[in-house]
């Protein structure tokens, strides 16, 4: 376990409830499993007074758009030559109707995800 103590705006981690009650802490605010604690990059900092271990959803979510955004960047380039063929005259938007309909949903979830 992992005993985690609130001290003047910082949080001070004791692998063991000795080594707490040693340095004058009597009760650790939180308690979190070693592996819990390495998941998380052996990362906890307080947010509205409290210990959070890890990033919030919030965070997490933001990081899972970024990805998701990235991919959706990467389907867009990767067809980006139909535009140009289009617009060369080599070829015509009917022939590449779906791939256009897929790129502007592409296009879509990216506004949207960049709203959130």
């Amino acid at each position: 376990m992992i005993y985690l103590v609130k001290k003047e705006g910082r949080i001070i981690p004791f692998y063991s409830e000795a080594d707490m009650k040693k340095a004058g802490f009597s009760k650790a605010e939180k308690t979190v499993s070693d592996d819990e604690f390495a998941a998380n990059g052996c990362y906890a900092r307080l947010i509205d007074g409290k210990i959070v271990v890890g990033k919030t959803g919030a965070e997490k979510q933001v990081e899972q758009n970024a990805q998701r955004i990235g991919a959706l960047k990467r389907q867009l380039a990767d067809t980006d030559y139909i535009a140009v063929k289009i617009a060369e005259g080599a070829a015509s938007a009917s022939q590449y109707a779906d791939r256009l309909a897929e790129r502007q949903a592409w296009r879509a979830e990216i506004r949207q995800l960049e709203s959130a």
